[in-house]
């Protein structure tokens, strides 16, 4: 009995320590949360996941926070955001929120690709107007209208440089930033392979780095630019008036985003004075000769003096 007494005794010591770590810990855990709210779950990042990467479970993770320190619109079931796609890249650790995932099947919301005080409006296009349909999402143009109308019995046509270095948003339902395939990546995989593996110098211009993991669509009839409000409701009356036939578009290159003061091109401005409408239709009436000063003779023949 006197050697089981120190095992019965540093077991009940044992037992009453549990108990104050057991009291100490519930203490501090009900001052946490009287400061800090309930405990809740969160969805986090178990590594650093890089922009418009598609989520899958070995990515992310649950995990218990207080309330207070839950950012808004943070999921809380893992089974929302798998097969998602981030907007911004997460860092490891990171809170997963709705703020940071496309929300519209794998492609970026339009409205967020908008900058402040401005509007996206979209125009149709033909492929004379729209450059041969090459244009694509980010790229820089102009918009120029050829609008006519009569004055004073004839036809006036006109050529105005309307908007300068509009952004190109979309073309069709092609947008910018947009989210790569699946297919489309496997596709640039194999042709990196192929060029280590044969390794050729020539292999688009001896790199697969500036090859495009996006499939341009030249199918498009539409093209949609961010405008300023005053440039938009200007657009916007010539294709109520006219119809969308009379805009066109010039491609600019995106480095180039100077704003030039261009004069409007009439008619007459093209053909010139020496065409056939130029002498008939918009002749300008000729000017008036101010009469002479005075006359003067010389060898006995009056001169005009101006």
């Amino acid at each position: 009995m006197e050697n089981k007494r120190p095992l019965i005794i540093s077991g009940i010591c044992f037992l009453i320590a549990l108990l104050l770590i057991w009291a100490y810990v519930h203490v501090r855990r009900q001052e946490m949360i009287s400061e800090f709210g309930d405990e809740v779950t969160v969805v986090v990042a178990t590594r650093e996941i890089g922009e418009y990467a598609t989520l899958h479970p070995d990515m992310v993770e649950t995990r218990t926070i207080f309330k207070k320190f839950k950012q808004p619109q943070t999921v809380e079931d893992s089974s929302v955001v798998i097969g998602k796609s981030t907007f911004v890249p997460i860092a490891a650790g990171e809170q997963i929120t709705l703020t940071k995932l496309i929300q519209q099947d794998g492609r970026p919301v339009l409205d967020r690709q908008v900058e402040k005080k401005m509007r996206a409006v979209t125009i149709l296009i033909s492929p004379h107007t729209g450059v041969g349909r090459l244009v694509r999402p980010g790229n820089r143009v102009d918009v120029l209208a050829a609008p006519f109308y009569d004055a004073s019995g004839s036809t006036i046509f006109e050529v105005k440089t309307m908007v300068q270095n509009a952004l190109v948003l979309a073309t069709g339902k092609s947008i910018q930033n947009e989210v790569p395939t699946r297919v489309n990546r496997d596709v640039l995989s194999f042709m990196q392979e192929e060029a280590e593996n044969r390794r050729r110098k020539d292999f688009n211009a001896a790199g697969t780095d500036s090859l495009s993991t996006s499939r341009p669509d030249d199918n498009y009839s539409t093209v949609t630019l961010q405008l300023t409000p005053a440039d938009a409701e200007k657009i916007l009356y010539l294709t109520s008036r006219y119809g969308d036939r009379i805009l066109y578009l010039t491609l600019r290159k995106s480095s180039d985003q100077t704003v030039d003061k261009i004069q409007t091109t009439l008619l007459d401005d093209v053909l010139g004075p020496d065409s056939d409408y130029g002498r008939t239709k918009r002749k300008a009436p000729q000017i008036p000769s101010t009469p002479p000063k005075f006359y003067d003779f010389r060898g006995g023949e009056a001169v005009p003096v101006r």
